[in-house]
């Protein structure tokens, strides 16, 4: 089967004002219900709705934590229509951002935020899908840098902005897609440029979806199951320092929000900040004696938390047993890289996996470190790393473990050299190299199970992310290390 390559124009040019010019002189007002038929639609033939029906679209969508997080309905579309890509020929994919690239790396050949579906077993490009927003400049992409998918597989989330800068006010977009017909749902204004998105379980067992902002944009939650509205999340403001990235432990309890300290204190080591998944408001902040916190990555019995630290080059283990008032740094190791960002722990935890990106350093990494969590007992001395290996996969800052435990796999996200890397965790070596259908730049994505009936209804199941292994992939790890 060939690549499926498409482009979706957002075109809003028909309205008094664009969405962009809305949005820049603070009005929601002009919001637009647009009803897509199929894809390349043009302006011309796209229903437009009144402003008083725009306005309605906005009051209906909005909730009082959408208004507190300063988040906003732009665009609602019809994403109905026949499958854009063949899920029954193609259960288990990858579904990854693709990019322009971004901080003087950039695509000879791709300018808009996309996507890219990538059969996980035949490492087949599958479907790849552009999305364009009418009015802004090739050059003003915001390099999506991460990407999401609802735990049931039937949205994408999709980061990305209107500014290529890191740190521009009120041009983020985070635009929701619809999984099997490849069109956008939604469109949302986010305060600063979005990040990342991931599926988590909280602990009443409600599947959710976690997205944040880079620049201190806010940690905000969807509900897939009701419009993807707001339903939680908390403001940058509340964690007493510069939040980073965000993470659900296993028990759906607590998110664990990576903080570097405030503007003007380098030298003061950064924490976690343990948010209350009910509640949204900070219980407990753990010191990471590191001032640059990243990732987080929990093992499988929900007993501990390994963060990277970016600015020391190390890998801290906590203990998250109990409540958020006992827990502690238990371990230190060297993470075998410099800048470490993402880390991924292998099928049987023998192996904490450090991602080399070079971050605060180079930013040009090309290898991966191995760390023995096993050995991580001392609090107050980090041990040394195994090795570190070689991969060229270029400014690689993260990955997802594959949800086959007999591959063994990790892949790489190498969002300079426009490609996804297939590590081998039991060899230590590279096994495949997957380049991006339109050579744009990748970060990271979610491996998704989809089941089609006789009838073409889907269902899905996320079983690897960001937030790590999920589902029925989580519950084949539990067996293999003999958890209840």
């Amino acid at each position: 089967m060939k690549s499926m390559k498409a482009v979706w124009r957002i075109g809003l040019s028909i309205l008094a004002l664009s969405l962009l010019v809305a949005w820049s002189v603070g009005s929601t007002s002009l919001i637009s219900n647009i009803a897509q038929a199929q894809n390349g639609q043009s302006s011309s033939s796209l229903k437009v709705f009144s402003e008083d029906q725009a306005q309605q679209a906005q009051a209906d969508w909005a909730t009082d934590w959408s208004k507190k997080l300063g988040l906003s309905l732009l665009a609602s579309f019809d994403s109905s229509g026949p499958a854009a890509w063949d899920a029954k020929a193609h259960p288990v994919v990858f579904i990854t951002t693709e990019g322009p690239g971004y901080a003087g790396q950039l695509s000879k050949t791709n300018t808009k935020p996309g996507i890219a579906i990538i059969d996980a077993v035949t490492r087949q490009v599958v479907a790849s899908q552009q999305y364009e927003l009418e009015g802004v400049k090739p050059s003003d992409y915001f390099e999506p840098h991460g990407l999401g998918v609802s735990g049931d597989g039937r949205w994408i989330y999709l980061p990305t902005g209107t500014s290529a800068g890191f740190g521009e006010i009120g041009s983020g977009r985070l635009l929701i897609i619809d999984a099997k017909t490849l069109k956008l749902s939604k469109v949302l204004s986010t305060p600063t440029n979005a990040h990342h998105a991931e599926a988590f379980t909280n602990a009443q067992g409600k599947s959710l979806v976690l997205a944040y902002g880079f620049s201190s944009g806010n940690y905000y939650v969807l509900d897939p199951k009701d419009d993807n509205k707001v339903v939680g999340g908390i403001l940058n403001n509340d964690l007493q320092g510069n939040g980073y990235l965000g993470f659900v432990d296993l028990s759906g309890k607590y998110m664990l929000a990576s903080v570097r300290p405030p503007t003007g204190l380098v030298d003061a080591p950064g924490f976690v900040a343990v948010v209350d998944t009910q509640t949204w408001k900070v219980v407990r902040n753990v010191s990471v004696r590191d001032s640059s916190p990243i990732w987080v990555s929990f093992t499988a019995d929900g007993k501990n938390a390994y963060v990277s630290g970016g600015h020391e080059s190390l890998v801290i283990k906590l203990n998250i047993e109990g409540a958020p008032s006992r827990w502690s740094v238990v371990g230190m190791s060297r993470a075998g890289v410099e800048g470490p960002y993402g880390i991924n722990l292998n099928w049987d935890e023998t192996q904490i996996w450090t991602h080399g990106k070079g971050e605060g350093s180079h930013n040009l990494g090309i290898t991966m470190g191995l760390t023995n969590p096993k050995l991580m007992v001392d609090s107050t001395r980090a041990i040394q790393a195994v090795g570190e290996y070689y991969t060229a996969c270029l400014r690689n800052d993260h990955g997802a473990v594959h949800p086959d435990p007999k591959l063994n796999e990790l892949w790489l996200s190498c969002n300079s050299s426009f490609e996804v890397v297939v590590f081998d965790m039991a060899k230590k070596e590279v096994k495949a190299r997957i380049p991006l259908p339109n050579g744009g730049s990748t970060h990271s994505g979610s491996f998704v199970r989809y089941t089609v009936d006789d009838q073409g209804n889907w269902t899905g199941e996320v079983q690897s992310d960001q937030n790590g292994l999920q589902g029925s992939a989580l519950a084949e790890k539990k067996k293999i290390l003999g958890i209840k």
